[in-house]
């Protein structure tokens, strides 16, 4: 986990910078409560972004379903039929930066996220995969606890479930019954998962404060 956590960092941490926020929010934020739960929903949504490639391999053996390919044009026509639900773009950040928005959003496309692997990981078709995505279901949900337990923290309300499970269900089965889809379907999650942790790992670095930036707010 550790490995993962270096290296997604390293990647990812170019150019970060603590943006500002709204003086009761910053108050909030570095509180050693805040800071503890924001560095351990990163180490979780940097986990999950290292084990999806796995996962994928496991679930997906249609060779044009490539994790690697970003261009998702060529399934314009799939994505269309199953409108697989997707996580709202997290608000950019800028010095209209707003803590209860940005943790709401995360708090939404997460759970999303984690209904869709769910319904997606009990098709019949992926019944006896391993690795099945039953890891990156355990991480979101530790995720979303430390996402609650901020918000928690700044006295945000939760955001209401978009899809719930049995309504998304019911919705997908008629168009999961082919193998072919179910793979399309499980291979538009992961990718967007992949690139949704990518933007909440940077959304997660911008509220967390280094000992060196607390002190050089205190002075």
């Amino acid at each position: 986990m550790y490995f993962y956590l270096g290296l997604f960092l390293a990647l990812s941490t170019l150019g970060r910078s603590v943006l500002p926020a709204p003086l009761k929010d910053m108050e909030v934020m570095r509180s050693s409560e805040f800071q503890d739960a924001a560095e351990s929903a990163l180490s979780l949504v940097t986990k999950i972004h290292g084990e999806i490639p796995a996962v994928h391999k496991s679930l997906i053996h249609t060779m044009t379903l490539s994790l690697d390919e970003s261009d998702l044009s060529t399934l314009q026509f799939l994505k269309e039929f199953l409108d697989l639900p997707e996580p709202s773009p997290l608000q950019p950040h800028s010095n209209k930066f707003k803590l209860d928005v940005s943790l709401g959003q995360i708090d939404e496309g997460l759970k999303l996220q984690e209904t869709l692997l769910k319904v997606i990981g009990e098709l019949t078709h992926f019944r006896f995969k391993k690795p099945k995505p039953d890891g990156l279901l355990y991480d979101l949900r530790d995720a979303l606890l430390h996402v609650h337990r901020m918000q928690h923290l700044i006295k945000a309300g939760k955001r209401d479930e978009r899809v719930s499970e049995s309504r998304l269900k019911e919705d997908l089965k008629p168009k999961l019954e082919k193998e072919y889809m179910s793979q399309v379907a499980a291979h538009l999650t992961l990718v967007r998962l992949r690139q949704f942790a990518e933007d909440v790992s940077r959304s997660l670095q911008s509220m967390i404060i280094s000992p060196v930036e607390q002190e050089t707010e205190s002075s």
